[in-house]
Protein backbone atom coordinates (compact mmCIF):
# COMPACT_ATOMS: atom_id res chain seq x y z
CA UNK A 1 0.00 0.00 0.00
CA UNK A 2 2.84 2.29 0.84
CA UNK A 3 4.48 1.39 -2.47
CA UNK A 4 1.41 2.56 -4.32
CA UNK A 5 1.37 5.80 -2.39
CA UNK A 6 5.01 6.47 -3.19
CA UNK A 7 4.36 5.81 -6.88
CA UNK A 8 1.45 8.22 -6.86
CA UNK A 9 3.58 10.81 -5.14
CA UNK A 10 6.31 10.47 -7.78
CA UNK A 11 3.76 10.67 -10.57
CA UNK A 12 2.31 13.89 -9.05
CA UNK A 13 5.74 15.45 -8.77
CA UNK A 14 6.50 14.61 -12.41
CA UNK A 15 3.17 16.09 -13.52
CA UNK A 16 3.82 19.24 -11.50
CA UNK A 17 7.32 19.66 -12.90
CA UNK A 18 6.05 19.08 -16.46
CA UNK A 19 3.30 21.67 -15.91
CA UNK A 20 5.72 24.33 -14.73
CA UNK A 21 8.15 23.56 -17.54
CA UNK A 22 5.37 23.87 -20.10
CA UNK A 23 4.16 27.10 -18.49
CA UNK A 24 7.71 28.52 -18.52
CA UNK A 25 8.13 27.51 -22.16
CA UNK A 26 4.86 29.19 -23.12
CA UNK A 27 5.80 32.36 -21.23
CA UNK A 28 9.22 32.43 -22.88
CA UNK A 29 7.63 31.90 -26.30
CA UNK A 30 5.18 34.76 -25.68
CA UNK A 31 7.98 37.03 -24.49
CA UNK A 32 10.11 36.10 -27.52
CA UNK A 33 7.21 36.81 -29.84
CA UNK A 34 6.62 40.16 -28.16
CA UNK A 35 10.32 41.05 -28.42
CA UNK A 36 10.38 39.99 -32.07
CA UNK A 37 7.32 42.14 -32.81
CA UNK A 38 8.83 45.14 -31.05
CA UNK A 39 12.07 44.62 -32.97
CA UNK A 40 10.37 44.33 -36.36
CA UNK A 41 7.73 47.04 -35.86
CA UNK A 42 8.51 49.17 -32.79
CA UNK A 43 5.77 51.64 -31.65
CA UNK A 44 7.81 54.72 -32.55
CA UNK A 45 8.91 53.37 -35.92
CA UNK A 46 11.90 51.41 -37.11
CA UNK A 47 15.43 52.69 -36.78
CA UNK A 48 15.45 53.55 -40.49
CA UNK A 49 12.17 55.46 -40.15
CA UNK A 50 13.42 57.33 -37.11
CA UNK A 51 16.64 58.29 -38.92
CA UNK A 52 14.62 59.46 -41.93
CA UNK A 53 12.35 61.53 -39.69
CA UNK A 54 15.37 63.00 -37.92
CA UNK A 55 16.94 63.98 -41.24
CA UNK A 56 13.67 65.51 -42.42
CA UNK A 57 13.35 67.54 -39.21
CA UNK A 58 16.97 68.71 -39.57
CA UNK A 59 16.32 69.80 -43.17
CA UNK A 60 13.14 71.63 -42.16
CA UNK A 61 15.00 73.36 -39.34
CA UNK A 62 17.79 74.43 -41.69
CA UNK A 63 15.25 75.70 -44.23
CA UNK A 64 13.44 77.62 -41.48
CA UNK A 65 16.69 79.24 -40.34
CA UNK A 66 17.60 80.18 -43.91
CA UNK A 67 14.14 81.71 -44.42
CA UNK A 68 14.45 83.64 -41.17
CA UNK A 69 17.86 85.01 -42.19
CA UNK A 70 16.47 85.94 -45.62
CA UNK A 71 13.52 87.76 -44.03
CA UNK A 72 15.87 89.60 -41.65
CA UNK A 73 18.03 90.66 -44.61
CA UNK A 74 14.97 91.81 -46.53
CA UNK A 75 13.71 93.77 -43.52
CA UNK A 76 17.09 95.50 -43.20
CA UNK A 77 17.06 96.38 -46.91
CA UNK A 78 13.52 97.76 -46.66
CA UNK A 79 14.49 99.81 -43.62
CA UNK A 80 17.62 101.10 -45.38
CA UNK A 81 15.64 101.89 -48.54
CA UNK A 82 13.04 103.78 -46.52
CA UNK A 83 15.74 105.75 -44.73
CA UNK A 84 17.56 106.58 -47.99
CA UNK A 85 14.26 107.53 -49.64
CA UNK A 86 13.48 109.94 -46.80
CA UNK A 87 16.97 111.45 -47.05
CA UNK A 88 16.62 111.82 -50.83
CA UNK A 89 13.25 113.54 -50.48
CA UNK A 90 14.55 115.85 -47.78
CA UNK A 91 17.54 116.82 -49.91
CA UNK A 92 16.06 117.12 -53.41
CA UNK A 93 12.28 117.66 -53.24
CA UNK A 94 11.47 121.35 -52.97
CA UNK A 95 8.82 122.70 -50.58
CA UNK A 96 6.05 124.41 -52.53
CA UNK A 97 6.34 127.71 -50.68
CA UNK A 98 9.98 128.18 -51.76
CA UNK A 99 10.16 126.18 -55.01
CA UNK A 100 9.79 129.02 -57.53
CA UNK A 101 12.19 131.31 -55.72
CA UNK A 102 14.79 128.58 -55.25
CA UNK A 103 14.61 127.38 -58.86
CA UNK A 104 14.93 130.93 -60.23
CA UNK A 105 17.88 131.61 -57.94
CA UNK A 106 19.65 128.37 -59.00
CA UNK A 107 19.08 129.00 -62.72
CA UNK A 108 20.41 132.55 -62.35
CA UNK A 109 23.43 131.28 -60.44
CA UNK A 110 24.27 128.70 -63.14
CA UNK A 111 23.77 131.29 -65.90
CA UNK A 112 26.01 133.81 -64.16
CA UNK A 113 28.70 131.19 -63.44
CA UNK A 114 28.74 130.04 -67.08
CA UNK A 115 28.49 133.48 -68.71
CA UNK A 116 25.02 132.96 -70.23
CA UNK A 117 22.61 135.87 -70.15
CA UNK A 118 19.09 134.96 -69.04
CA UNK A 119 16.36 136.64 -71.06
CA UNK A 120 13.00 135.35 -69.77
CA UNK A 121 11.47 132.33 -68.06
CA UNK A 122 8.01 130.74 -67.82
CA UNK A 123 6.72 128.37 -65.13
CA UNK A 124 4.06 125.67 -65.16
CA UNK A 125 3.20 123.08 -62.52
CA UNK A 126 1.49 119.73 -63.05
CA UNK A 127 0.57 116.91 -60.66
CA UNK A 128 2.52 113.66 -60.65
CA UNK A 129 0.26 110.64 -61.12
CA UNK A 130 0.25 108.30 -58.15
CA UNK A 131 1.92 110.86 -55.85
CA UNK A 132 -0.76 113.21 -54.47
CA UNK A 133 1.77 115.18 -52.39
CA UNK A 134 4.17 115.79 -55.31
CA UNK A 135 4.01 117.93 -58.43
CA UNK A 136 6.34 118.60 -61.35
CA UNK A 137 7.56 122.16 -61.83
CA UNK A 138 8.40 122.93 -65.47
CA UNK A 139 10.59 125.96 -66.19
CA UNK A 140 11.31 127.14 -69.72
CA UNK A 141 14.15 129.67 -69.71
CA UNK A 142 15.77 131.52 -72.62
CA UNK A 143 19.48 132.36 -72.64
CA UNK A 144 21.99 134.07 -74.87
CA UNK A 145 25.70 133.31 -75.03
CA UNK A 146 28.42 131.41 -76.85
CA UNK A 147 28.65 127.68 -77.38
CA UNK A 148 31.37 127.51 -74.71
CA UNK A 149 29.08 129.36 -72.29
CA UNK A 150 26.37 126.78 -72.96
CA UNK A 151 28.75 123.85 -72.35
CA UNK A 152 29.87 125.50 -69.12
CA UNK A 153 26.21 125.91 -68.15
CA UNK A 154 25.61 122.17 -68.63
CA UNK A 155 28.61 121.45 -66.42
CA UNK A 156 27.20 123.73 -63.74
CA UNK A 157 23.82 121.99 -64.02
CA UNK A 158 25.51 118.59 -63.66
CA UNK A 159 27.20 119.69 -60.42
CA UNK A 160 24.23 121.60 -59.04
CA UNK A 161 23.20 120.68 -55.49
CA UNK A 162 19.57 120.84 -56.61
CA UNK A 163 17.68 118.10 -58.43
CA UNK A 164 17.07 120.43 -61.38
CA UNK A 165 16.69 118.20 -64.43
CA UNK A 166 17.26 119.43 -67.99
CA UNK A 167 14.37 118.03 -70.02
CA UNK A 168 14.89 119.70 -73.43
CA UNK A 169 17.32 122.07 -75.14
CA UNK A 170 16.84 124.16 -78.30
CA UNK A 171 19.69 126.26 -79.68
CA UNK A 172 19.90 128.51 -82.76
CA UNK A 173 22.80 130.71 -83.91
CA UNK A 174 22.31 134.47 -84.09
CA UNK A 175 22.84 136.07 -87.45
CA UNK A 176 26.27 137.69 -87.85
CA UNK A 177 27.19 136.85 -84.24
CA UNK A 178 29.21 134.16 -82.44
CA UNK A 179 26.43 133.92 -79.88
CA UNK A 180 23.49 131.53 -79.88
CA UNK A 181 19.95 131.79 -78.55
CA UNK A 182 19.13 128.85 -76.31
CA UNK A 183 15.88 127.70 -74.76
CA UNK A 184 16.19 125.15 -71.96
CA UNK A 185 13.36 123.32 -70.24
CA UNK A 186 14.05 122.41 -66.63
CA UNK A 187 12.04 120.20 -64.32
CA UNK A 188 12.01 120.04 -60.54
CA UNK A 189 9.94 118.02 -58.06
CA UNK A 190 7.83 120.04 -55.65
CA UNK A 191 6.48 118.63 -52.42
CA UNK A 192 3.25 120.16 -51.19
CA UNK A 193 2.59 120.75 -47.51
CA UNK A 194 6.28 120.40 -46.56
CA UNK A 195 8.04 122.34 -43.88
CA UNK A 196 11.48 121.73 -45.39
CA UNK A 197 13.98 124.41 -46.19
CA UNK A 198 14.90 125.43 -49.73
CA UNK A 199 17.83 124.31 -51.87
CA UNK A 200 20.97 123.20 -50.03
Amino acid sequence: MRRNFDAMKRDGARHSARFWLQTAAIVLAVLNLAALYLYIDPPGGSRRQLLAEQQQIAEQTAAGRAKTLHLKGTAKKVQLGSSESSEFEAKYFLPQRAAYQDVIAEIQRMGSASGLTEREAAFTEQPIEGAPDLSLLNVVAAFRGTYDNLMHFFLEADHSPALLMIDAVQAAPRENSPQINTTIRFQAIVQTGSGKKGLP
